[in-house]
């Protein structure tokens, strides 16, 4: 059975399912989490981010527990916002052997076109998220998210609202 290119730099770094977490991997992780959303990756190099089994992903445009759910947001966020940036702000992590809860302070802008409207639209705003990640061999991070639930936006002064 050959492996993925994800599974090849994972075993390259001796990561084996069992190795605890590090706060470290964490962070790196998160930031690639972001990076990826901002750099629009291509749906299978994103989905190998997040669990393809106990899925749980809530977000206020919908709810995702599957590969079906997630390319349904991940075509949506890709198709509809542009000049999109993240800055983690701070990531809380709560480690757990091989699995980890993080509280995630994200920033986020975006713009996005409402067609027929004149111009397009740009937010500013805080995301406070709540993870649960664990370790995978499904890409390069060796990291995986199993939960990713909103709790809250707090939006920047002048900027459109969701």
């Amino acid at each position: 059975m050959s492996r993925t290119l994800a599974e090849e730099e994972v075993s390259r770094h001796n990561i084996t399912a069992t190795q605890p977490l590090t706060e470290q991997e964490i962070r790196t992780f998160v930031r690639g989490w972001y990076d990826a959303l901002d750099l629009h990756v291509p749906l299978e190099d994103a989905y190998h981010l997040v669990s393809d089994q106990d899925l749980k992903m809530q977000y206020p445009d919908g709810d995702i527990r599957d590969f079906a759910g997630f390319k349904k947001w991940y075509d949506l966020i890709t198709n509809l916002y542009f000049d999109e940036n993240h800055y983690v702000q701070s990531v809380m992590i709560n480690l757990k052997g091989t699995e980890a809860d993080l509280e995630v302070v994200v920033g986020w802008q975006a713009s996005w076109f409402p067609a027929p409207a004149p111009k397009s639209k740009r937010t500013s705003l805080n995301a406070y998220q709540k993870w649960k990640v664990r370790r995978s061999t499904r890409n390069r991070y060796g990291v995986e998210i199993v939960e990713c639930v909103v709790d809250r936006f707090e939006y920047a002064p002048g900027f459109a609202q969701l």
